[in-house]
């Protein structure tokens, strides 16, 4: 789901309890389907959200090491202070860098892991075929490199959405997205690069409350520096989005898991 930002809190404390929950919850299925992780050395190249490092360093526990690759410098901050606060398994250390270029030696890792890093990813910097072999590059032969990520099988709201601010993001600042495309296309980029590929499609779990959450935003400022005609068609898009969130909630996509081992060379 795309980042905003909101004017306080829309949610009621039961209600923030609910959709945190929620969150754990999904978190935690995706989690469960890397199986037993526990000691290995694991770097995560979905950013620095304490969710997934929570998760991921429980799961991994004081034998293993858990490394994040975050490419925003005020998020990695903010990540290093939230995991300050927190009880932690694995020892957590977040870096700055992207997928395109991990700073780290082959044999690094025994697995490298992104959870809706793909359908975010800048393809003007390199290709998703780059990003894949990137991670996998620092994986030691016969570890394995495993990612989680939206796709459009099931008729959800948040596609729209996520199009709408992958369109927007294209005006703004000329980035072209990844997006969110079929599981054949991720399943094909995972086949090229590595052995003994597995996936798994999950069906869409709902988040209690994501829809006031998302209602709750404030109204973003780039469109305005754009053209008027452009203006008012996004504009336009935005509301009539916002209208489909009040009649239908905002319904989420399914989710594909795929993992391959790293071959040698």
């Amino acid at each position: 789901m795309p980042r905003r930002l909101y004017k306080g809190d829309p949610l009621t404390p039961g209600e923030r309890e609910a959709y945190e929950e929620d969150l754990i919850a999904f978190c935690d299925c995706e989690l469960d389907l890397l199986g037993d992780v526990e000691g290995l050395s694991v770097l995560y190249a979905g950013g620095s959200s304490p969710l997934w490092l929570e998760g991921l360093s429980q799961r991994i526990g004081r034998t293993g090491a858990l490394v994040a690759l975050e490419s925003d410098i005020e998020r990695v901050e903010e990540g290093r202070e939230l995991l300050r606060e927190a009880d932690l398994d694995a020892p957590v250390r977040i870096i700055t860098g992207d997928a395109f270029r991990p700073p780290f030696e082959g044999d690094t890792f025994d697995l490298a892991y992104s959870s809706g890093l793909l359908h975010e990813l800048d393809v003007r910097e390199g290709s998703a075929e780059e990003a894949l072999a990137a991670l996998a590059s620092v994986v030691r032969t016969g570890g394995r490199v495993a990612t989680s990520d939206f796709v459009n099988s099931v008729p959800a709201v948040q596609l729209e959405d996520e199009e709408l601010q992958r369109e927007m993001t294209r005006e703004l600042s000329g980035a072209k997205l990844y997006g969110i495309g079929p599981p054949e296309r991720l399943v094909t980029l995972h086949e090229a690069l590595l052995a003994e590929v597995q996936w798994r499609i999950s069906p869409p779990r709902p988040v209690r409350y994501l829809d006031k959450i998302v209602l709750a935003e404030e109204e973003p400022e780039g469109p305005r520096s754009l053209p008027v005609g452009k203006r008012r068609r996004l504009s336009e898009r935005l509301e009539a989005l916002r209208e489909r969130i009040r009649r239908e909630g905002y319904t989420r996509p399914a989710t594909l898991y795929v993992e391959g081992s790293v071959i040698e060379g």
